[in-house]
């Protein structure tokens, strides 16, 4: 019998790191081969990862809670063959994550079998960093060379550069000492938060507004609900209606190479549907919402808006848009000026439908309304183009004739 260490894998997702979220084993367990370990938030979804070998659960390295770094033990077992200990740790291919299988990377080990987190480089050697992390410090103007990695195998991290900088250390508010309470920022909200940070960092957005007499999307919602346990939202119609108004406008549907190159316009529609969950707001993706009537849409939006509420989505479920729409008036907001949801070019706020005072053939009357708000990359679209897009959208939705055709 000998014990090893099983080390958290590459997620396939570019996170560096993932957190603890439930063990479903404890030590002294026997499992066996591919039996589920652990339950880790990679801020995308919870992943169930499954046991390497049959065996005994020897240690576990982590509490839930806690954040493990790639490379970092998760659990040790130990196991019957003695000659596994041996093996060289070639990259291969292994089916790990529920849904789809990541490579595992070499990491060199040091004493006692534990990944090695620190070393010395040799002179003129490429320093082991993510694009995100470079990019960071390109900003920061930090020298990554000089920058000794805390990560594994002297990796260098985002903490790391930040040190580096002189800005890993926040200014304290001076309050009293009973007025402050701590909340960790860690797994889902931390993944918000950096995505937040880098969106509005990296990408020049603006937001255009526009109301819609509601008048005729309201009578179409209310036609389409006819029928046993159907309620059609008017949030499908418009995601439908927008996907119509992304061929005639592509670049609403597209993104800004990094490169500053080229622009890259897609012509598939992966509609992200912002949610609001326990862990904070997460965005599965409705794939294909050009081949959906509505009523499908309606059905497949409520199918990932609940398993992304329950914990349930899986990573395929919450990565690939291509544009996304957010409903604030879910919650009774007027309008909202949305975050471009990175790497994409825009994304479209719903507010809530109520009626307003609009004119109508000279008169004021009171009528059912809504006002969208579009927040687009300005690198890829000018004001006009967003313009012309958004009045095409209104056009759309205020035509009993254009709802009409659409896919039921």
């Amino acid at each position: 019998m000998v014990v090893r260490e099983f080390l958290l894998p590459d997620l396939g997702e570019g996170l560096e790191d993932a957190e603890v979220v439930t063990w479903r084993v404890a030590e002294g367990d026997h499992v066996d081969l591919n039996q589920t370990l652990v339950e880790v938030n990679t801020a995308k979804a919870l992943v169930e990862i499954p046991a390497p070998w049959e065996g005994v659960v020897e240690k576990l390295h982590a509490a839930e809670g806690a954040v493990v770094k790639v490379g970092q033990p998760l659990v040790s077992i130990r196991v019957q063959d003695a000659t596994a200990a041996t093996e060289s740790a070639k990259p291969r291919r292994q089916a790990l994550l529920v849904g789809y299988g990541v490579e595992e990377e070499e990491i060199p080990a040091a004493p006692h079998g534990r990944p090695s987190t620190a070393r010395t480089r040799e002179r003129g050697e490429p320093v082991p960093a993510s694009p995100p992390v470079r990019r960071l410090a390109k900003e920061l103007g930090v020298d990554l060379s000089s920058v000794d990695g805390s990560g594994p195998d002297g990796r260098v991290t985002r903490q790391d550069v930040l040190k580096a900088a002189g800005a890993g250390e926040a200014i304290p508010i001076v309050v009293g000492p009973d007025a402050v309470r701590s909340i960790p920022v860690r797994g889902t909200r931390r993944m918000i938060a950096e995505k937040m940070a880098r969106a509005a960092r990296e990408v020049p957005q603006v937001t255009t507004f526009i109301t819609v007499d509601a008048t005729a999307l309201q009578a179409f919602r209310e036609e389409l609900s006819r029928g046993p346990d159907r309620r059609i939202t008017p949030l499908p119609i418009v995601v439908r209606a927008l996907v119509e108004v992304c061929r005639e406008h592509p670049k609403l549907n597209s993104s800004f190479h990094p490169d500053g190159r080229e622009i890259l316009l897609y012509e598939q529609w992966h509609v992200g549907i912002a949610t609001d969950t326990e862990q904070g707001l997460l965005v599965p993706v409705v794939r294909d919402a050009d081949k959906l009537g509505i009523v499908a849409l309606s059905e497949e939006i409520a199918r990932l808006t609940e398993a992304a509420r329950a914990g349930k989505a899986t990573p395929q479920d919450m990565v690939g848009s291509t544009i996304t729409v957010t409903n604030v008036g879910t919650f009774g907001a007027e309008f909202g000026t949305p975050i471009v949801n990175y790497p994409e070019a825009a994304i479209l706020a719903l507010g809530v439908v109520e009626p307003r005072a609009l004119v109508v053939d000279g008169e004021v009357q009171a009528r059912p309304a809504v006002t969208l708000s579009l927040s687009f990359d300005h690198r890829v679209l000018d004001g006009a183009e967003a313009g012309r897009a958004m009045k095409a959208l209104k056009s759309f939705l205020e035509s009993p004739f254009k709802l009409g055709a659409l896919p039921r």
